[in-house]
């Protein structure tokens, strides 16, 4: 037995000696346990570790070994004194998995030399931290095991665990613990272990801990902890904690004082109800102070009553300056008799005196209480009272800086610098409760000001009034900080408060600022519990607290950040990580699309458009970070992509990437116009309108670089019924940078109440204004603001409907003359180009079409100047007919003018507005003097060309002008002679159109191609070829954009030359991002010979498609129609083939006759139903066909009329369908002889024999005609005129006797160089002149046309032409 004890005694004696003789490991000078110099006891000595060699992988040891999670930075500590203590290990070559350092391989235990290198040290994640609140102090529990974050359950977890959590973190105190709090993914993995505190340990790290039941923890989600260093407030006199006495609050350095500088009876009532006091009586300014005490605390709350504990209100310390001695802040509390305290009168005439100032005494109680939201402060914002429960707004009549000042003092934010109205800050909800304040300034409460009464108005929530207060330290007066003494937890504040990471430092090395500004504070110290800025002490505000080179410098660092740059905006450029303080590249070995959709995801992006390598973006500097990235396009952040082995990289294989972006507007045309959708990385979904305000609007424009938003349209119909709309509103201030920074609210239940999207349209052009003397007037220079400044216009081609626009825009009444230079200044920027063509009734002058393509500069000082009627316009009429239009006219006009469907503001039908109302004129004596008229009008040059016969479609409405006379010198078009207003015996066929020699068309020149081939344009009635020099990306995108070939396009240099000579008729063209076409992007001016014929542009655009159907080449009608959805090949819903895509037909007309087209069209016999209201189904994509109406026999359904293409009014639901009799049979295409199916049926054999005795019964009528015409012309009595229909027009009948007749087009009737035409009319009256609205009937080898008129008296004239075949 004694042996076996000594045998135990040598066992424990050989068991304290490894205990007191093994390593152990500590962080000194940090400032936590888990940061700062590496040090070793060895020997039992303290000792350090030589920072030679010393990188992440020996750091991640560390911070293993102590618990406290992942190494951060691996840093280099100053050695201390020479001498002072052992190196114990050199030259360490961890590989980041040992379970202790000294397991790495290394010189060994001693043996260094290390002289010239610096101690190593490491700063890591630590074991515990609480995210997702305001700062470090608050937040989610979250513990760190093997480099991931994993949240702690709220199964069993206590207060105690929560306090030695906010000790460990040095936030001082738990104030809160909250349960249940839900996961962020309902997969998430929870710490396996409950943590069993007892409040005394130093860390965690060092709590007891129980493993959960198989590895789970019962629970009910995570847990929250918000930590304060404010921990207790009591009221003190005489010595004891009483309901009356000085304020006190316990901190992590005692017990201090409050001062009453900025103290309020909102904070003395939360003191009150927290103690259980009841409510606050008054609150005398230092009438408890004792002396002796610690340096009166200077930290200012802002309570607005509500508040259960003083540490919850908003508090504020920057700039705030010491207390005067004894100024401390006393509460007198009611004790148990607040319920017997009578409610505050809003009066003002009562509440003089103690109210009205705030001063010691209040005797009443005011659940009443004020705010300022949305504002990015607690000083600024829109205006809010809460009142019976409900915050509401006050409305913005009569709001001013005296009501704006009550505002200010009563929440403790100094003075007002501005009282903002019209919804400033956004439009609240609820009730509005005040309008018409009237305050003096002076009142303690703003709801004691005289008003109407509590919600008594006549407002709405556009109208809700704002402030801006002087306590708000913000961008009006904005000026340096000064960097003494900015140590690490004031760094930290600042990058967390601006989003920049979780740590900074200070930068000594930039060069001192230029310019002029306040530096206004210095002496920054925060607290670790400060979550921003505006919480740390500091010295008080002054103009001047440094001199400028003491301004400081920050570089946020933190967890990695990734960037792109020198890609001309945020989501496009190489690719840059930030990560231990330093800016590093990638390589691009391996570098794919999968990797670059992680980057762009993560940088809120959209998703990637291309993935580029060898350093397109321009080579980057510092280290190469990643490189053989081997990403699925799965993961949230670039950094947790797989990686393959290492290649020695250099920066000419920097990796780039271009991004979609995160918002784009779709479908208007161009990138500054259209639908608002965004991109997370699946896909684009539209935004809804529901709250979408202008301000956001703004934001989209300013990221896009499109300008200013001009308009949005809300309510914008989804383009299917079941598309997804994006489920957060954006709640933007205009100030963001991008729209990715914005505030968002997730909708409810993540979907948002919408009934469609929204759709904004941007411009350059923002502002207009007339200059005089310096100074905007309604009389002077004509200015635009855009992008680049204010700037002039050109006096070329301005006219008043422009000048008239303008007058109107600005409230000053119309034009009464445009003199030309007349109000120059010498000195400005080159004259801007764009020339604008308003018709007269546009809002704004930017929404007026305008053109740039080919304007030449601009003559000096030849710049616009208006002068306009300011409030006397409806005293302005205009005289018929004025003289042609001078420099300046003494009248207003009503009316307009316009061209529409000639594709371009300068062809088209001529119409007028007229009594309000659009119409057309008729074209009857419609020459090239009328047409002269309208081109110059518009501003449009001069006429090439007078179309009748509705030449560019039949207009609506009113008929207003006939038989026009015009000279060719008339200002206006209704200034020439004519029938009168609404006088005419025509109809729409007739409709008057003309070509000016401003038209512009544009064309691409393939023989095979769709979307590819030379670029020409139509100028000056002659198509020519467009040069290529410069023709940027943009510029590309722009033209295939306007002749629907896609978004992008490149140059083809590689083609031959083209054969033949033509005009190369501009170079030099730079379209702009918000030019929405050709025409009105800058170039050089038109040019006969602009370039050689080698530097012709060939563009190749992103849309490029064969010139074919879908299936084969050449293209026939059958091929372009198909029948989906029915039960068989000769039903189903009709779609049809048209630039490049399949789209539907609207059922609107939609009857028999247009089936029977389609089913003969496609060999499937005669139609038996015509169904509409998408019987078979809706379909997708666009709507190409409306309003279709044939008569049966066209050989397809394009040669039936319809609607322009791709314009209607219909959904998906309406789409037309067709039910055919038989199976289809094939149409042999090869043969003309072969036979047309159905010619035999029924229909057809009845159409012959009625043709057949239709053309008998015309030759007798004929034969008759001709036998009367030679009795009258003996007796030289009858009127003889020549009429010829234009060629290429189609034709109708235009009387009932001949509705049978088959009409044909007339494209080949012959001139009448191969014809003889003959025409008669009856004698009486003179004859009447036969107007084109007649019909060519064909019955070989006799063409008859027939029409019909009214003479002077009104009787009808119906007269026949034969024209026969020679």
């Amino acid at each position: 037995k004694i042996r076996c004890f000594h045998l135990l005694l040598q066992q424990l004696s050989f068991c304290s000696f490894l205990l007191n003789t093994s390593p152990q490991l500590r962080l000194v000078d940090g400032g936590s346990r888990c940061a700062g110099r590496v040090e070793i006891l060895h020997q039992h000595s303290w000792g350090t570790v030589c920072g030679d060699s010393w990188d992440l992988k020996d750091s991640q040891v560390v911070c293993r070994q102590m618990g406290c999670g992942e190494a951060f930075n691996a840093w280099l500590y100053a050695q201390v004194e020479e001498g002072s203590r052992p190196i114990w290990l050199t030259q360490l070559a961890c590989t980041g998995e040992e379970a202790y350092l000294w397991n790495c391989p290394s010189l060994g235990w001693g043996k260094n030399n290390c002289e010239p290198y610096d101690d190593a040290g490491v700063i890591c994640s630590g074991f515990v931290h609480l995210v997702g609140g305001h700062g470090p102090c608050s937040g989610r529990v979250e513990v760190n095991s093997g480099g991931e974050w994993i949240p702690v359950s709220d199964g069993n977890f206590t207060l105690s665990t929560a306090q030695v959590i906010c000790a460990d973190l040095g936030c001082g105190k738990a104030a809160s613990v909250l349960g249940n709090l839900p996961f962020r993914e309902d997969s998430e993995q929870i710490w396996a272990e409950e943590f069993q505190c007892k409040g005394q340990e130093p860390g965690l790290w060092f709590c007891p801990r129980v493993p959960c039941p198989e590895g789970s923890c019962p629970h009910r989600g995570a847990v929250q902890v918000v930590c304060s260093g404010y921990t207790e407030v009591r009221l003190m006199k005489n010595g004891s904690s009483q309901c009356e006495g000085q304020v006190e609050m316990k901190t992590s350095g005692g017990w201090r004082t409050l001062c009453a500088s900025h103290w309020n009876m909102a904070n003395a009532n939360v003191i009150c109800r927290q103690l259980g006091c009841g409510v606050a009586i008054s609150t005398p300014k230092g009438a408890y102070f004792v002396e002796g005490g610690d340096e009166i605390w200077r930290d200012r709350f802002h309570c607005s009553g509500s508040e259960s504990f003083l540490w919850n209100c908003a508090v504020t310390a920057l700039g705030v300056p010491a207390c005067a001695h004894g100024n401390t802040a006393s509460v007198v509390c009611s004790g148990n008799q607040a319920q017997l305290l009578p409610q505050c009168n809003d009066s003002w005439s009562n509440t003089a005196g103690s109210a009205a100032s705030e001063g010691h005494t209040a005797n009443c109680s005011d659940s009443r209480q004020l705010r300022l939201v949305d504002g990015g402060s607690r000083c600024a914002g829109r205006v809010e009272i809460l009142q019976q429960g409900s915050w509401g707004s006050i409305c913005d009549d009569s709001w001013d800086l005296s009501d704006a000042h009550v505002v200010c003092r009563q929440l403790g934010c100094g003075v007002a610098l501005e009282a903002t109205i019209s919804a400033h800050f956004g439009e609240g909800s609820g009730p509005i409760w005040l309008d018409e304040l009237n305050c003096i300034g002076e009142e303690a409460h703003v709801w004691q000001c005289p008003s109407q009464g509590w919600r008594q108005h006549n407002c709405s929530h556009k109208e809700d009034a704002g402030v801006i207060c002087s306590g708000l330290w913000c961008t009006l007066c904005t000026g340096g900080v000064c960097h003494s003494p900015m140590e690490a937890v004031t760094l930290s504040v600042i990058c967390r408060q601006l989003g920049c990471g979780d740590s900074g430092t200070l930068n000594f090395l930039v060069p001192l600022r230029k310019g002029s500004r306040p530096s206004w504070v210095d002496g920054i110290r925060c607290r670790e519990t400060d979550s921003s800025l505006w919480q740390c002490p500091s010295d008080p505000w002054k103009h001047q607290s440094c001199s400028a080179k003491e301004e400081a410098h920050i570089t946020c660092t933190g967890t990695p950040q990734v960037r792109l740059m020198d890609g001309g905006s945020r989501c496009a450029g190489r690719v840059e990580i930030f990560q231990k303080n330093s800016w590093g590249t990638m390589c691009d070995q391996g570098w794919d699309l999968n990797d670059a959709h992680v980057v762009c995801r993560q940088m809120g992006c959209g998703v990637a458009l291309d993935a580029m390598g060898y350093a397109q973006f321009g080579e980057g500097s510092g280290p190469i970070w990643l490189e053989e990235l081997k990403c699925t396009g799965e993961e949230d952040q670039v950094w947790k992509c797989p990686t393959g082995r290492q290649h020695y990289c250099l920066h000419v294989r920097d990796a780039g990437v271009i991004c979609s972006g995160f918002v784009r507007l779709d479908g208007g045309g161009g990138p500054c116009s259209g639908r608002v959708e965004v991109n997370s990385g699946g896909g684009w979904t539209p935004v809804p309108y529901r709250n979408f305000t202008l301000l956001t609007a703004q934001v989209i424009c300013a990221e896009l670089g499109c300008g200013k938003a001009t308009s949005f349209l809300l309510d914008l119909p989804l383009k299917e019924a079941s598309e997804q709309v994006w489920a957060e509103e954006f709640q933007c201030k205009g100030w963001e940078p991008e729209l990715w920074f914005c505030p968002r609210v997730p909708c409810p239940a993540g979907s948002c109440q919408h009934r469609g999207a929204v759709q904004v349209v941007c411009s350059e052009y923002t502002e207009v204004r007339l200059m005089k003397n310096g100074s905007s007037q309604c009389e002077g220079q004509v200015e635009m603001k855009t992008s680049g400044g204010w700037r002039t216009l050109c006096a070329s081609h301005w006219n008043m409907a422009n000048a008239n626009v303008v007058c109107r825009q600005l409230g000053c009444g119309v034009a009464i003359s445009t003199p030309k230079g007349e109000y120059f200044v010498e000195g400005g920027d080159e004259i801007w180009r764009d020339r604008f063509h308003c018709s007269g009734s546009e809002s704004f002058l930017w929404n007026c079409p305008v053109t740039a393509l080919g304007v030449p500069a601009c003559a000096h000082g030849n710049t616009v100047s208006v002068v306009c009627s300011g409030q006397h316009c409806q005293l302005l009429r205009c005289a018929r007919p004025p003289a042609p239009e001078p420099s300046h006219s003494l009248c207003k006009y009503s009316r307009q003018l316009r061209l529409v469907d000639g594709g371009s503001h300068c062809a088209g039908r001529v119409e007028i507005l007229q009594q309000g109302s659009w119409g057309s004129i008729c074209d009857d004596s419609w020459d090239l003097s009328d047409a002269h008229v309208v081109c110059r009008q518009l501003g449009c040059g001069v006429a090439l060309e007078a179309t009748v016969s509705a030449h560019f479609g039949e207009g609506s409405g009113p008929i207003w002008l006939d038989e026009l006379n015009c000279t060719g010198e008339e200002a206006h078009v209704w200034q020439c002679p004519s029938q009168g207003w609404g006088q005419h015996n025509c109809r729409h066929k007739e409709d008057a159109g003309v070509i000016c020699s401003e038209f512009l068309a544009l064309r691409l020149v393939s023989k095979d191609q769709e979307c590819a081939g030379w670029l020409e344009v139509f100028y000056n009635n002659t198509w020519g070829s467009v040069c290529h020099s410069p023709m940027e990306a943009l510029t590309l995108s722009v033209i295939c954009r306007q002749l629907g070939c896609g978004d992008s396009g490149i140059l083809n240099s590689s083609v031959p030359l083209r054969e033949g000579s033509r005009p190369r008729w501009v170079d030099g063209i730079q379209c702009r991002k918000m030019d929405t076409s050709l025409w009105q992007c800058p170039s050089d001016p038109w040019e006969q010979r602009s370039c050689s014929a080698k530097e012709e542009a060939y563009i190749i655009c992103s849309g490029n498609r064969p010139k074919s159907c879908p299936s084969t080449v050449p293209c026939i009608d059958k091929e372009k129609l198909l029948l989906r959805g029915g039960d068989s090949e000769c039903s189903g819903r009709v779609e049809v083939w048209h630039e490049g895509a399949w789209g539907t037909v609207c059922d609107d007309s939609w009857s028999l006759a247009e089936a029977e087209v389609v089913c003969q069209q496609l060999g499937c016999g005669s139609a038996l139903e015509a169904p509409g209201e998408a019987a078979f189904g809706p379909g997708n994509g666009s709507i190409w066909l409306d309003e279709v109406q044939c008569r049966g026999r066209e050989p397809s359904l394009w040669a039936c009329a319809a609607a322009p293409w791709g314009q209607s009014d219909c959904k998906h639901e309406e789409d037309a369908g067709v039910r055919c009799s038989g199976k289809r049979t094939r149409i042999r295409t090869s043969s003309a002889s072969a036979p047309v199916p159905g010619i035999f049926s029924l229909p057809g054999i009845l159409c012959m024999i009625l043709g057949a005795l239709l053309f008998l019964v015309l030759i007798i009528l004929g034969t008759q005609l001709l036998s009367w015409r030679a009795q009258h012309q003996v007796s030289g009595s009858s009127t003889y005129f020549l009429f010829s229909e234009p060629a290429g027009q189609h034709a109708d009948a235009t009387s009932n006797s001949y509705d049978d007749v088959e009409e044909l087009p007339v494209s080949e009737i012959p001139s009448s160089s191969g014809m003889k035409e003959k025409n008669f009319f009856p004698e009486e009256g003179g004859g009447a002149r036969c107007s084109q609205t007649g019909m060519w009937i064909a019955i070989s080898p006799v063409v008859l046309h027939y029409c019909h008129g009214k003479d002077g008296f009104g009787h009808v004239k119906e007269p026949f032409s034969f024209i026969t075949r020679i």
